[in-house]
C-alpha cells in the first residue's frame, strides 16, 4: 500500500475491472521475471483463469484484509512496497490467487495478498510465514516464502505444511504470499489470525 491510508478496508468495497487502486496492485504481478504469478506449480487442481472479459467488480477476501490489519497493527511503520491483492488485467487468462475468479453474488473476489518483509520496521516474512505454518490456518492454502512454498495439503512429494522449493520465475524474498482456499466459509471469516506479538526478526 506505499503507507498510504488512501484506501478504506472496509469489506464491501469494490472497484471497477482494470482500475483498482495502485496501493492494491500486486507489485511484481505483470514483470517478464514474474511469469508464474505466485501459483504453486504442485497444485493438482489449479484454479482456472478468469475470463478475458475480466469481471466489472472485486474484492478482497474478508480474511485476508483481518490479516492484514493485524499485520499492520503489529508493525505500524512498516513498508508495504510490495503490498499488494489484485493482479492487473494484462494477466486474468492466466490462473492466479491475485485474480478475482471467485465469484460470491456477482462479485469477483480476490483469494491472495502478498505482504512486504520489511524487518527493519517490525514486519519479518520469516516470523510471518512460521506462525502460518504453526497455526495451520485451515483457510489457507498455501504460501509462498524466500524460494520455498508450504501447501496445508499434502502436494508435490511434502507433507501438509512441509516447505519445498518454489520453482517460479520469482523467488518471493521481498515479500510474502499467502493464498486462501476459495470456499466463503473460509475466505470471508473474520477469526483472528494467530500471529505472535510481534512479528520483529525471531532468527527464523
Amino acid at each position: 500500500m506505499n503507507g498510504s491510508d488512501d484506501i478504506t478496508e472496509t469489506v464491501e468495497q469494490t472497484y471497477p475491472g482494470g482500475t483498482a487502486p495502485e496501493s492494491e496492485r500486486a507489485r511484481e504481478i505483470g514483470l517478464d521475471e514474474d511469469e508464474d504469478l505466485h501459483g504453486d506449480p504442485d497444485d493438482p487442481e489449479p484454479r482456472r483463469p478468469i475470463t478475458e472479459a475480466g469481471v466489472a467488480n472485486w474484492r478482497v477476501a474478508k480474511c485476508l484484509l483481518k490479516l492484514r490489519e493485524q499485520v499492520n497493527a503489529l508493525a505500524p511503520g512498516r513498508d508495504r512496497a510490495s503490498d499488494g491483492t489484485i493482479g492487473d488485467r494484462s494477466h486474468q487468462s492466466r490462473a492466479s490467487d491475485h485474480n478475482p475468479w471467485v465469484m460470491d453474488a456477482g462479485t469477483g473476489v480476490v483469494t491472495a495478498m502478498d505482504v512486504t518483509h520489511n524487518p527493519g520496521s517490525g514486519c519479518d516474512a520469516a516470523v510471518l510465514a512460521k506462525a502460518i505454518c504453526d497455526a495451520a490456518d485451515s483457510r489457507v492454502k498455501y504460501i509462498i516464502w524466500n524460494r520455498r512454498i508450504a501447501n496445508s495439503s499434502p502436494v508435490g512429494g511434502a507433507p501438509a505444511w512441509g516447505w519445498r522449493p518454489y520453482t517460479g520465475k520469482n523467488g518471493h524474498t521481498h515479500h510474502i504470499h499467502i493464498s486462501v482456499k476459495p470456499d466463503k466459509s473460509r475466505y470471508d471469516s473474520a477469526a483472528e489470525w494467530t500471529l505472535p506479538a510481534s512479528l520483529g526478526s525471531a532468527g527464523v
